[in-house]
């Protein structure tokens, strides 16, 4: 008998130890690089909390991405011109991946085999391989390539050229330019729609929002009414856009149905990038010069909640869950 409630207690502790780490795994987090603090914020979306902060030994720190099993996140390093790779389980670098010139993005592709990052003083684009954390290949691209998108089946990479006013389109097959399509002045971030039939451009310069056919990139719509916008997110239902105002401390909301801007809301100080939830129902934005991370309700488009002092410049935020 003493040896069955051995076992019978045994078996309880391990449920619970997996219960513990299965609850855990599914907190809902968001990831904040700091560009001037060196570091990332891990928000606990649940508390509104930062409940770590990860040091990063480069400077610079711009954009970021978590594979899609939530095991990592890759975050440029404009200073040292490379990538850090964080292990989300022990919120710790592991490795740290020599790119081109002063990299600001990072995209990852639909299987999490490859990562993308855009090379803004070197005119290219790194692929690196996730299993290897090395850099396979390199690939041309126009004038200061900003935000990346991947599409859906993993086989385009789409590449904003901020001053060539242009994008590139790179067959993942070939590591090569497959195409160029013509964009407005300033192409910052770049999204695509949940079905993967268009592409959304923010052109910062033009303060305008292009919309794009997918494969040949024609331009089937532009929005306007936008002030410096330098980030586009959307929701996973795809009825709406969310774009940082970079100029006007704001996100606009465009219904994608009447391609029109329904909602401002009030944000902080420069926001730089902004990040919606897989279920669709909340926006975060980074503020630059605000130092904090507003937390936007997608049905009432209103701001709930600000975390303060969430780092030094902050500069953009990926979520997982």
């Amino acid at each position: 008998m003493r040896a069955r409630n051995h076992i019978n207690m045994l078996i309880v502790r391990i449920f619970t130890f997996t219960a513990t780490v299965l609850a855990l795994s599914a907190q809902p987090y968001g990831y904040v690089s700091n560009e001037m603090g060196n570091n990332i914020a891990v928000v606990n979306r649940a508390t509104n909390t930062v409940c770590h902060t990860i040091a990063v030994s480069g400077g610079g720190l711009t954009g970021l991405a978590v594979t899609p099993n939530g095991s990592y996140i890759y975050v440029a390093e404009q200073s040292k011109n490379s990538v850090a790779v964080i292990s989300t389980a022990s919120n710790s670098v592991i490795a740290s991946i020599p790119v081109g010139g002063a990299p600001v993005h990072v995209a990852i592709g639909p299987n999490g085999g490859r990562a993308y990052v855009a090379n803004s003083s070197s005119n290219n684009v790194s692929v690196i391989n996730i299993a290897t954390n090395t850099v396979v290949d390199t690939i041309p691209v126009g004038s200061k390539p900003m935000g990346l998108a991947v599409t859906l089946d993993g086989e385009k990479v789409l590449v904003a050229n901020f001053m060539s006013a242009n994008i590139s389109v790179i067959s993942t097959a070939t590591n090569s330019v497959w195409g160029t399509w013509a964009a407005l002045s300033g192409p910052a971030a770049i999204v695509l729609s949940p079905n993967g039939r268009e592409a959304y451009v923010a052109n910062q310069y033009s303060n305008a929002v292009t919309v794009h056919s997918l494969p040949n990139g024609g331009i089937l719509n532009t929005i306007t009414g936008f002030s410096a916008p330098n980030s586009v997110a959307v929701t996973p239902n795809g009825s709406y856009l969310y774009v940082t105002n970079g100029n006007s401390a704001s996100v606009s909301s465009v219904n994608t149905s009447s391609m029109q801007i329904v909602a401002k809301v009030a944000t902080g100080l420069l926001p730089t990038s902004v990040a919606v939830s897989a279920d669709g129902s909340t926006a975060y934005v980074t503020n630059g010069y605000g130092f904090s991370l507003s937390e936007i309700s997608i049905p009432s488009n209103t701001l709930v909640a600000t975390l303060p002092s969430v780092g030094i410049y902050p500069a953009s935020v990926a979520l997982y869950h």
